[in-house]
């Protein structure tokens, strides 16, 4: 006799050797399958090899007659601090590559210059041109963010495309936290500056 059971409703069957691997119609559900033969799964009709006792596809213990559940514990006794490196890591990988540090460096010392050189522009009352600048300012600090997520040289489009949820995240963080806190400074200072006058 092969015992098995019905892979939509899970109601038990047992046929005889030569009914093995004919058409069944479940009475339960009425669905037609066909009936494992003697070296199938009961579960899920995968072909087995002789001798197999569990089912690598579905978990189906053939001796207990019952699936067995996976549970992946991986105990990790490394310190804190090499797990916090791992984290950032994960997160930003260029931060750990001399070469992409050096870049991001650069970007910086590039954008300062250019916000620098967009705000004389806008003190001169050339407005939209100093904005231009300012704006082209943003968008080098905004490569050299993506440099030091990306962990590697990619333009600032491809670098988007290819962050996962966590980066994006800390690119907004690191990209606009620094542009609103500007800004409140600016501001700040400008309402202290009319004050004292």
């Amino acid at each position: 006799m092969i015992e098995f059971k019905c892979p939509h409703c899970g109601k038990d069957y047992s046929v005889g050797e030569d009914d093995a691997g004919k058409m069944f119609e479940c009475s339960e559900c009425g669905n037609i399958f066909h009936t494992p033969s003697p070296q199938c799964c009961p579960s899920c009709q995968k072909l087995l090899d002789p001798g197999v006792i569990v089912c690598v596809r579905c978990g189906f213990n053939l001796k207990t007659k019952q699936k067995m559940e996976t549970v992946i514990h991986i105990d990790d006794g490394s310190p804190i601090w090499l797990k916090f490196l791992r984290y950032v890591y994960d997160i930003m990988p260029g931060l750990f590559r001399p070469l992409i540090v050096l870049s991001f460096l650069v970007c910086i010392a590039l954008a300062i210059t250019l916000v620098f050189l967009g705000l004389m522009v806008i003190a001169m009352g050339v407005f939209f041109s100093g904005i231009a600048i300012c704006s082209g300012a943003l968008m080098v600090y905004a490569q050299g963010v993506a440099l030091l997520l990306a962990g590697e040289f990619q333009l600032l489009k491809s670098a988007l495309v290819d962050f996962k949820e966590k980066q994006m995240w800390v690119f907004v963080l690191m990209v606009f936290g620094p542009c609103g806190l500007l800004l409140a400074a600016m501001f700040i200072i400008g309402k202290h500056i009319n004050n004292i006058q």
